[in-house]
């Protein structure tokens, strides 16, 4: 189950066919503890090829060097907008009459931002060889993540139809915005549709 063929056969089958793929991810029975692990795992390499591109951009343009986020803050945000994205699906699922479970959801989004890892590996090196691609294969990995989001939702909290799935994914982005906003609004941050003061 462990075997490299395994999980390559799986990032396959979440393209070609999410559904199954995540009966076959909430089938694993993966405890929260687990869970927690691989998130953080998750976090570590996104935030490592991160880095990567950071020195990517400051050595073909030195300009890019007072633009890009620390590590740590950015460690943080992505680890802080997953935790808030599981929990905010898990709720609003619940809320919309969804039965999944807590870890259903959540390992269906650690797995998720285990694909997102591929994605960025893969865009590093697009950019070193053939930039215009990598700008494609993000356009493309977006539209490709929403299909997989949706049919993830639908599967996590048992509704039976991606159109309502749909529906408690676009209440949760509505809901994360709003606490956001809140969250900005408390620690003094820039809030969206305002200029700074000069």
């Amino acid at each position: 189950m462990n075997s490299t063929a395994y999980w390559r056969d799986l990032v396959v089958t979440t393209v070609t066919d999410p559904a199954e793929a995540a009966r076959q991810l909430m089938a694993l029975g993966l405890g929260r503890d687990v869970l927690w692990l691989a998130l953080a795992l998750a976090v570590v390499l996104n935030t490592t090829i991160q880095a990567a591109s950071n020195v990517l951009f400051t050595t073909i343009d030195p300009a890019f060097q007072g633009i890009a986020l620390s590590l740590v803050t950015y460690a943080a945000i992505v680890g802080g907008g997953l935790i808030l994205t599981i929990f905010t699906i898990f709720h609003i699922g619940r809320m919309m009459g969804g039965q999944g479970a807590f870890e259903d959801v959540m390992v269906l989004m650690v797995w998720m931002q285990f694909l997102r890892v591929l994605v960025q590996a893969a865009g590093v090196i697009l950019l070193l060889t053939v930039p215009f691609l990598s700008v494609l294969l993000a356009l493309v990995a977006f539209l490709i993540g929403v299909y997989i989001f949706v049919h993830f939702i639908d599967q996590a909290h048992r509704l039976g139809s991606p159109g309502r799935a749909a529906g408690v994914l676009i209440a949760s982005i509505v809901a994360i915005a709003i606490v956001s906003f809140i969250l900005l609004s408390l620690v003094g941050g820039p809030i969206p549709g305002t200029l700074p003061n000069v």
